[in-house]
């Protein structure tokens, strides 16, 4: 290693010299610090938030420009109203039997939601912002019911590094201040709000760009659908649950 190179250049080639096993734990370890710092704002914090980002980009799987942010965000062609309204009521079925995990309640995808994360025309679409990314197969309902359920900063697993979010439903209090929104962090301390409409899609490197949910308000509730991708060749049991 260069004595020059930056501490994120130095955990990058790090993560190289590591077996499998240690990589892995390594990779945990740089999404939980990742998402640890967001909050913090003294000068310490953010040069760990700019070493755990570039080491995260310099391990990055995916040949994108820039890392950072959406890939995509937008509604789709390929989710017709008919889709998004069959999608819809696929979820309230699966959501009657969600179970609780990680702050919010989760329910593996149904036959249409199944149908959707392999066809080849969501494929060609995460394809044509991430080149020779690959579906895992695994879609999921997520739902936020419970007033304060929210999803703090933080660094996906494998199984979602590349994430395709849809949002399926978002019913908001007419007295509410403020709304839950999804957001990503940058190392610079600043922040990116979505606030998704039903049917609009969010494509990003969720195992490399730190995100969040903000908590929903008391009588606001969520309904969003995820997909995962991975990288073309990849071996499918490391993004497999």
């Amino acid at each position: 290693m260069s004595g020059t190179a930056s501490v994120g250049q130095r955990l990058a080639d790090l993560h190289g010299s590591l077996s499998p096993a240690e990589q892995a734990n390594l990779k945990l370890i740089l999404g939980l610090s990742a998402g640890h710092l967001v909050p913090e704002r003294d000068s310490r914090s953010q040069r760990g938030r700019v070493a755990v980002s570039e080491a995260l980009e310099l391990l990055c799987p995916y040949e994108v420009a820039d890392p950072r942010g959406a890939q995509f965000r937008g509604h789709p062609d390929l989710l017709t109203d008919e889709l998004l309204s069959t999608l819809i009521a696929e979820s309230e079925e699966v959501g009657a039997t969600a179970v609780p995990f990680d702050e919010h309640y989760l329910g593996c995808g149904g036959p249409v939601a199944d149908k959707l994360a392999t066809s080849p025309e969501l494929t060609a679409l995460v394809r044509s912002v991430v080149p020779g990314a690959e579906p895992t197969g695994i879609a999921s309902y997520l739902f936020y019911r419970d007033a304060g359920q929210g999803i703090i900063p933080h660094i996906d697993t494998d199984i979602f590094s590349l994430n395709v979010l849809l949002m399926l439903a978002h019913e908001k209090p007419a007295d509410a201040a403020t709304t839950s929104a999804l957001y990503m962090h940058y190392p610079d301390g600043s922040e990116e709000r979505f606030q998704l409409t039903s049917g609009e899609m969010v494509i990003f490197l969720a195992g490399t760009q730190a995100h969040s949910r903000t908590p929903i308000a008391e009588g606001e509730r969520v309904t969003i659908l995820t997909f995962g991708f991975m990288p073309q060749g990849a071996p499918i049991g490391n993004y497999r649950r």
